[in-house]
């Protein structure tokens, strides 16, 4: 056996019953994709590992039954990517607490939930803070990563500016889901949809009119724009928006130290929510002034649980597949 294989070998057996990216293996290993490519057919062939093709991406599921053992924390670099928005501002206790665990912390902003999702699902994150709407619409597809159901509330408005009758909406996501619920129940009559990948697209809609589920700070510049608020959280039975998605990559022992930090951080920011305004403001580049008037507008969720899950699939996920599959992703806490 070579020693690339071996070590291919070492490498999947901490993540034996789990589906991960094919592009994380040669990333980790920093071997080529080819090489990798020719090892995983190998150890396909001899039962280790089951391959699917995803788009133009492939992950590997790691068959049960190779002896699995945890490696020490030696500073791994974790890439955490968030959404550009003013939700996350317990970032700056949860990166803290990380890196007194062993942790190297990059953070990556996306401007789009779902991107920010199928970053993680495709291994070019580990951990994910995005619209549970979204992670829960890819698991099925990738099946590469879990969900931990703990996260904030909030932050949101339902917006009308007199034109057009469209609607717009980020796709698959937060703002989508109460788009849908807004529409169903007949407060929005709305004709036409129209999905921005970016809240920057909204010029159209600032020039035309219309609907705009949108989120803090973005709705603050629809307001500027002559867009009156039809419709805020209080409003609506929504009782959810991001959750911390990360990836089969992680090793359980690293994945319990993740769960325990984020809990931690979501608990100090009930008592402290102002405390890392101005850490948070360096990342993203939102001004203090915007970042203190979200405090009001976001707060813990204390509902997240299978009956949100439940709420979320029965009325807005697929039919297909199977419902159930769904539940594999979940991992509920205990606050």
């Amino acid at each position: 056996m070579s020693s690339i294989k071996k070590r291919v070998l070492e490498f999947l057996k901490n993540y034996q019953g789990s589906y991960i990216p094919q592009s994380h293996i040669h990333r980790a290993l920093g071997v080529s994709k080819s090489r990798i490519s020719e090892i995983l057919r190998e150890l396909e062939s001899e039962g280790f590992i089951i391959r699917q093709n995803i788009g133009r991406s492939k992950v590997v599921y790691v068959n049960p039954g190779i002896f699995e053992k945890y490696p020490e924390i030696q500073h791994r670099v974790l890439k955490i990517g968030i959404v550009y928005s003013s939700e996350y501002l317990f970032l700056g206790g949860f990166i803290k607490r990380l890196k007194k665990r062993g942790f190297s912390v990059n953070i990556l902003i996306y401007r789009d939930g779902l991107r920010a999702s199928r970053a993680l699902a495709e291994g070019l994150v580990h951990v994910t803070l995005s619209p549970l709407v979204g992670q829960l619409y890819l698991y099925p597809t990738y099946r590469t990563y879990r969900i931990i159901l703990a996260g904030l509330q909030g932050g949101f408005r339902v917006l009308r500016k007199v034109g057009s009758s469209r609607v717009y909406s980020s796709m698959i996501s937060t703002m989508d889901y109460v788009r849908y619920y807004s529409q169903s129940k007949g407060l929005v009559e709305a004709s036409t949809t129209i999905y921005y990948s970016d809240p920057s697209n909204l010029h159209i809609a600032r020039r035309d009119g219309g609907f705009v589920v949108t989120w803090h700070p973005v709705y603050l510049d629809l307001e500027k724009w002559s867009f009156k608020t039809l419709y805020t959280p209080s409003d609506l039975d929504v009782e959810f928006c991001c959750t911390l998605g990360v990836s089969n990559t992680i090793t359980q022992r690293e994945y319990k130290i993740l769960e325990k930090t984020y809990i931690e951080a979501l608990d100090e920011y009930s008592s402290r929510p102002s405390r890392y305004i101005d850490y948070y403001s360096t990342i993203t580049g939102i001004d203090t002034s915007i970042l203190k008037s979200a405090i009001k507008e976001y707060s813990v969720s204390s509902e997240l649980s299978l009956k949100t899950i439940n709420k979320v699939l029965y009325t807005y996920t697929p039919t297909l597949p199977n419902r159930e599959i769904y539940y594999e992703a979940i991992t509920i806490t205990e606050n």
